[in-house]
């Protein structure tokens, strides 16, 4: 088969794929639209939008619209929004001046964003204190460790982090690193950090500083290196210091199994 064709049928699958998809959507949307049309001329549109969920357009919100003189509820992507300032907070943690900036966004970037909730996004304002950073590798790492666990059956032996031990530190680092490196380039940048915010991070107002600090070289790139020195080392320095105990030692850990991660 010639590459031409090759490409051709690749070409032809990946429409077939995305219509197949797009067509759910759409059925999906009719399908919402068609449940609340007897109630159209009993029942307020402006309240039959608030149960009106927007399948398609991706992005688009519910708005009132005149179709043959009379007003209905349907989903629209906006063109244009008001300017009123009424704040909204997006579900990636984003503040929109309104909620009609948000889906405007929305459609534009073919992404469906939810609204988290009214006014602006709730941000830690608390300063990253020195002993703080000193144990944010820490806590980091055992936040990781807990996703690691998630969703598997693990005896309540289990060790903790502090009966870990260094290569196994440094797996589980490697691990999350592999996760957030979406682009496969082998370096995190500032847009693939930001994933690791707004999920209930332990001491989220470090993060900036810790990944600055991780940037050696300062170019806004973290290796895998860099990263593992960051999470691994200084988790250990921290412990060590800390806790003044030996990581991994037999009086706090009797069993120590690799497989535990």
């Amino acid at each position: 088969m010639n590459l031409s064709l090759m490409f051709a049928l690749f070409l032809l699958l990946s429409l077939q794929s995305h219509t197949a998809v797009g067509g759910r959507a759409q059925r999906r949307q009719r399908q919402a639209e068609e449940s609340l049309r007897p109630y159209i001329g009993r029942v307020e549109p402006e309240k039959l939008c608030e149960l009106l969920k927007c399948h398609t357009p991706v992005g688009s919100w519910c708005q009132v619209v005149e179709e043959n003189g009379i007003r209905v509820p349907k989903c629209v992507c906006p063109q244009s929004c008001p300017r009123q300032r009424a704040p909204v907070c997006s579900v990636l943690g984003k503040t929109y001046g309104n909620e009609c900036l948000l889906h405007k966004e929305a459609c534009r970037k073919r992404r469906r964003t939810g609204l988290a909730h009214t006014g602006p996004c709730l941000v830690p304002k608390a300063k990253c204190t020195e002993e703080e950073l000193g144990q944010f590798p820490y806590r980091l790492l055992d936040w990781f460790l807990l996703l690691s666990r998630m969703g598997a059956s693990y005896p309540p032996s289990a060790p903790p982090q502090s009966c870990l031990s260094h290569t196994q530190r440094t797996q589980l680092a490697q691990q999350r690193f592999t996760l957030l490196d979406k682009n496969k380039d082998g370096k995190l940048s500032r847009r693939d950090l930001k994933k690791l915010h707004y999920k209930r991070m332990p001491l989220e107002h470090c993060a900036t500083p810790f990944f600055q600090s991780c940037d050696r070289n300062k170019n806004r790139k973290v290796t895998l290196r860099e990263w593992t020195t960051c999470l691994v080392d200084q988790s250990e320095d921290w412990f060590y210091k800390f806790m003044s105990m030996r990581m991994g030692s037999r009086k706090l850990c009797p069993t120590i199994k690799e497989n535990y991660l």
